[in-house]
Protein backbone atom coordinates (compact mmCIF):
# COMPACT_ATOMS: atom_id res chain seq x y z
CA UNK A 1 0.00 0.00 0.00
CA UNK A 2 1.35 3.40 -0.94
CA UNK A 3 1.20 6.39 1.37
CA UNK A 4 -0.78 8.58 1.53
CA UNK A 5 -3.72 6.29 0.87
CA UNK A 6 -5.36 8.61 -1.66
CA UNK A 7 -3.08 8.39 -4.67
CA UNK A 8 -3.98 11.81 -6.15
CA UNK A 9 -3.26 13.55 -2.85
CA UNK A 10 -0.56 15.89 -4.10
CA UNK A 11 -2.66 17.42 -6.89
CA UNK A 12 -5.62 18.12 -4.60
CA UNK A 13 -6.67 21.43 -3.07
CA UNK A 14 -6.65 21.66 0.72
CA UNK A 15 -9.94 22.52 2.42
CA UNK A 16 -8.36 25.27 4.53
CA UNK A 17 -4.94 26.83 4.85
CA UNK A 18 -2.67 28.47 7.44
CA UNK A 19 -3.48 31.78 5.74
CA UNK A 20 -7.13 31.19 6.60
CA UNK A 21 -6.17 30.52 10.22
CA UNK A 22 -4.25 33.80 10.27
CA UNK A 23 -7.26 35.64 8.87
CA UNK A 24 -9.30 34.35 11.79
CA UNK A 25 -6.62 35.45 14.22
CA UNK A 26 -6.79 38.96 12.80
CA UNK A 27 -10.57 38.93 13.08
CA UNK A 28 -10.62 37.96 16.75
CA UNK A 29 -7.69 40.16 17.79
CA UNK A 30 -4.96 37.56 18.10
CA UNK A 31 -2.64 39.01 15.48
CA UNK A 32 0.74 40.09 16.96
CA UNK A 33 1.27 43.83 17.31
CA UNK A 34 4.67 43.43 15.63
CA UNK A 35 6.11 40.70 13.48
CA UNK A 36 9.20 42.31 11.97
CA UNK A 37 11.47 39.27 12.12
CA UNK A 38 13.95 38.27 9.40
CA UNK A 39 13.79 34.66 10.52
CA UNK A 40 12.92 32.34 13.37
CA UNK A 41 14.59 29.79 15.60
CA UNK A 42 12.35 27.00 16.85
CA UNK A 43 13.62 25.45 20.10
CA UNK A 44 12.65 22.24 21.87
CA UNK A 45 14.90 21.92 24.92
CA UNK A 46 13.28 23.29 28.12
CA UNK A 47 16.54 24.37 29.73
CA UNK A 48 17.64 26.26 26.63
CA UNK A 49 14.25 27.94 26.59
CA UNK A 50 14.74 29.08 30.18
CA UNK A 51 17.86 30.92 29.01
CA UNK A 52 15.98 32.47 26.07
CA UNK A 53 13.27 33.77 28.40
CA UNK A 54 15.99 35.56 30.38
CA UNK A 55 17.65 37.10 27.30
CA UNK A 56 18.43 40.70 28.34
CA UNK A 57 17.27 42.37 25.11
CA UNK A 58 14.21 40.21 24.47
CA UNK A 59 10.94 41.75 23.35
CA UNK A 60 7.89 39.72 24.35
CA UNK A 61 5.47 38.84 21.57
CA UNK A 62 1.70 39.00 21.89
CA UNK A 63 -1.27 37.65 20.00
CA UNK A 64 -0.94 34.09 18.80
CA UNK A 65 2.82 34.35 19.37
CA UNK A 66 2.45 35.07 23.08
CA UNK A 67 5.26 33.28 24.89
CA UNK A 68 7.73 33.84 22.03
CA UNK A 69 10.29 36.65 21.81
CA UNK A 70 11.81 38.99 19.27
CA UNK A 71 15.57 39.14 19.83
CA UNK A 72 17.40 42.16 18.37
CA UNK A 73 20.63 41.51 16.47
CA UNK A 74 21.98 44.81 15.17
CA UNK A 75 19.17 46.41 13.23
CA UNK A 76 17.36 43.10 12.69
CA UNK A 77 15.06 41.00 14.85
CA UNK A 78 14.89 37.21 14.98
CA UNK A 79 11.88 35.41 16.41
CA UNK A 80 12.64 32.79 19.04
CA UNK A 81 9.86 30.39 19.91
CA UNK A 82 9.52 27.13 21.73
CA UNK A 83 7.89 24.24 19.90
CA UNK A 84 4.54 23.36 21.43
CA UNK A 85 5.42 19.68 21.36
CA UNK A 86 7.69 17.14 19.75
CA UNK A 87 7.23 15.18 16.55
CA UNK A 88 6.52 15.99 12.94
CA UNK A 89 2.79 16.93 13.01
CA UNK A 90 3.12 19.52 15.76
CA UNK A 91 6.28 21.04 14.28
CA UNK A 92 4.76 21.23 10.83
CA UNK A 93 1.74 23.17 12.10
CA UNK A 94 4.09 25.72 13.66
CA UNK A 95 6.17 25.95 10.49
CA UNK A 96 3.12 26.35 8.24
CA UNK A 97 1.80 29.21 10.37
CA UNK A 98 5.18 30.96 10.51
CA UNK A 99 5.54 30.79 6.73
CA UNK A 100 1.99 32.07 6.25
CA UNK A 101 2.88 34.97 8.58
CA UNK A 102 5.77 36.00 6.35
CA UNK A 103 8.61 34.35 8.27
CA UNK A 104 10.11 31.95 5.77
CA UNK A 105 13.68 31.48 7.04
CA UNK A 106 13.78 29.12 9.99
CA UNK A 107 16.46 27.26 11.93
CA UNK A 108 15.19 24.15 13.65
CA UNK A 109 17.36 23.72 16.76
CA UNK A 110 17.04 20.59 18.82
CA UNK A 111 18.72 17.54 20.25
CA UNK A 112 19.07 14.16 18.61
CA UNK A 113 20.23 10.65 19.28
CA UNK A 114 23.65 9.70 17.95
CA UNK A 115 23.97 6.52 15.92
CA UNK A 116 27.67 6.37 15.12
CA UNK A 117 30.19 4.79 17.47
CA UNK A 118 32.48 7.84 17.54
CA UNK A 119 29.65 10.23 18.49
CA UNK A 120 29.75 11.88 21.92
CA UNK A 121 27.20 13.74 24.02
CA UNK A 122 27.34 17.43 23.09
CA UNK A 123 28.55 16.84 19.51
CA UNK A 124 27.13 19.24 16.95
CA UNK A 125 25.55 17.90 13.75
CA UNK A 126 24.25 20.05 10.91
CA UNK A 127 21.64 18.09 8.99
CA UNK A 128 22.33 17.66 5.28
CA UNK A 129 19.41 15.31 4.55
CA UNK A 130 16.71 13.48 6.49
CA UNK A 131 15.31 10.00 5.94
CA UNK A 132 11.53 10.19 5.68
CA UNK A 133 10.47 7.51 8.13
CA UNK A 134 7.53 9.56 9.44
CA UNK A 135 4.11 10.14 7.94
CA UNK A 136 3.69 13.89 7.66
CA UNK A 137 6.14 14.59 4.84
CA UNK A 138 4.25 12.27 2.47
CA UNK A 139 1.26 14.61 2.55
CA UNK A 140 3.48 17.35 1.12
CA UNK A 141 5.84 15.64 -1.30
CA UNK A 142 5.71 12.40 -3.29
CA UNK A 143 7.45 9.31 -2.01
CA UNK A 144 11.25 9.52 -1.75
CA UNK A 145 13.80 8.32 0.77
CA UNK A 146 15.16 11.76 1.70
CA UNK A 147 14.03 15.31 2.29
CA UNK A 148 16.57 18.12 2.12
CA UNK A 149 17.18 21.41 3.95
CA UNK A 150 17.74 24.75 2.24
CA UNK A 151 21.30 24.53 0.88
CA UNK A 152 21.99 28.27 1.20
CA UNK A 153 20.81 28.64 4.79
CA UNK A 154 22.59 25.42 5.73
CA UNK A 155 25.82 26.69 4.14
CA UNK A 156 25.49 30.02 5.98
CA UNK A 157 25.02 28.18 9.26
CA UNK A 158 28.04 25.94 8.63
CA UNK A 159 30.20 28.94 7.74
CA UNK A 160 29.19 30.72 10.94
CA UNK A 161 30.00 27.65 13.04
CA UNK A 162 33.41 27.40 11.36
CA UNK A 163 34.11 31.09 12.07
CA UNK A 164 33.29 30.46 15.71
CA UNK A 165 35.85 27.62 15.68
CA UNK A 166 33.32 25.13 17.04
CA UNK A 167 33.80 21.50 15.98
CA UNK A 168 30.88 20.09 14.02
CA UNK A 169 30.10 17.78 11.18
CA UNK A 170 27.38 17.46 8.59
CA UNK A 171 25.30 14.33 8.53
CA UNK A 172 22.12 12.55 7.51
CA UNK A 173 19.36 12.15 10.07
CA UNK A 174 16.75 9.44 10.45
CA UNK A 175 13.37 11.05 11.19
CA UNK A 176 10.88 8.69 12.80
CA UNK A 177 7.48 9.05 14.45
CA UNK A 178 8.02 6.08 16.74
CA UNK A 179 10.93 6.43 19.18
CA UNK A 180 9.85 3.36 21.11
CA UNK A 181 10.06 1.31 17.90
CA UNK A 182 13.64 2.09 16.91
CA UNK A 183 14.72 -1.50 16.36
CA UNK A 184 18.15 -3.04 16.59
CA UNK A 185 18.06 -4.01 12.91
CA UNK A 186 17.18 -0.47 11.85
CA UNK A 187 19.91 1.07 13.97
CA UNK A 188 22.46 -1.34 12.56
CA UNK A 189 21.29 -0.66 9.01
CA UNK A 190 21.40 3.12 9.30
CA UNK A 191 24.75 3.09 11.06
CA UNK A 192 26.19 1.08 8.17
CA UNK A 193 24.75 3.67 5.78
CA UNK A 194 26.59 6.38 7.70
CA UNK A 195 23.45 8.01 9.15
CA UNK A 196 24.50 10.30 11.99
CA UNK A 197 21.39 10.97 14.08
CA UNK A 198 17.83 10.00 14.87
CA UNK A 199 15.10 12.54 15.72
CA UNK A 200 11.43 13.25 15.04
CA UNK A 201 10.97 16.43 12.97
CA UNK A 202 13.56 17.27 10.30
CA UNK A 203 12.24 15.33 7.29
CA UNK A 204 8.73 16.75 7.65
CA UNK A 205 9.99 20.31 8.10
CA UNK A 206 12.15 20.04 5.00
CA UNK A 207 9.21 18.68 3.01
CA UNK A 208 6.94 21.58 4.02
CA UNK A 209 9.65 24.09 3.21
CA UNK A 210 10.17 22.47 -0.18
CA UNK A 211 6.50 22.77 -1.05
CA UNK A 212 6.02 26.28 0.36
CA UNK A 213 9.24 27.78 -0.99
CA UNK A 214 10.67 28.51 2.46
CA UNK A 215 14.22 28.11 3.77
CA UNK A 216 14.71 25.69 6.65
CA UNK A 217 17.94 24.40 8.16
CA UNK A 218 18.27 22.01 11.05
CA UNK A 219 21.06 21.57 13.58
CA UNK A 220 21.25 19.05 16.40
CA UNK A 221 23.21 18.64 19.59
CA UNK A 222 23.70 15.01 20.54
CA UNK A 223 21.74 14.35 23.73
CA UNK A 224 21.74 10.56 23.76
CA UNK A 225 23.42 7.58 22.15
CA UNK A 226 21.44 4.78 20.53
CA UNK A 227 22.97 1.39 19.78
CA UNK A 228 22.26 -2.32 19.82
CA UNK A 229 23.38 -2.31 23.43
CA UNK A 230 20.64 0.10 24.46
CA UNK A 231 20.24 3.77 25.25
CA UNK A 232 22.55 6.20 27.01
CA UNK A 233 21.20 9.69 27.62
CA UNK A 234 22.53 12.92 29.10
CA UNK A 235 19.58 15.31 29.03
CA UNK A 236 20.04 18.54 31.03
CA UNK A 237 23.79 17.98 31.36
CA UNK A 238 26.21 20.91 31.09
CA UNK A 239 27.76 19.54 27.89
CA UNK A 240 24.38 19.51 26.18
CA UNK A 241 23.20 22.86 27.50
CA UNK A 242 26.37 24.79 26.68
CA UNK A 243 26.36 23.41 23.15
CA UNK A 244 22.70 24.38 22.66
CA UNK A 245 23.35 27.94 23.83
CA UNK A 246 26.39 28.24 21.54
CA UNK A 247 24.49 27.14 18.47
CA UNK A 248 21.48 29.26 19.40
CA UNK A 249 23.67 32.37 19.40
CA UNK A 250 25.21 31.35 16.06
CA UNK A 251 21.77 30.77 14.54
CA UNK A 252 20.70 34.24 15.71
CA UNK A 253 23.62 35.85 13.96
CA UNK A 254 23.23 33.74 10.84
CA UNK A 255 19.57 34.63 10.35
CA UNK A 256 20.20 38.31 11.05
CA UNK A 257 23.18 38.63 8.71
CA UNK A 258 21.64 36.68 5.85
CA UNK A 259 18.45 38.67 6.35
CA UNK A 260 20.38 41.80 5.35
CA UNK A 261 21.32 40.38 1.96
CA UNK A 262 19.44 41.86 -1.05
Amino acid sequence: MSFPNYRRKHSGQAVFSPERVNEERRRIGLWPSRLDAVGAIVCYDPTLWEKVTAWPTRVACDGWLEGAFLLPVGTQHVLAMRATGVGAPTSVITLEELIASGIDRIVNLGSAGGLQAQTKIGDLIVCEAAIRDEGTSYHYLPDAKYAYPCPDLTADLCAAIERADIPFRKGISWTTDAPYRETVDEIRCYREEGVATVEMEAAALFAVAGLRGASVASVFVISDLVSEAGWEHAFRTEALQSALVEIFEIALGTLASSGQQP
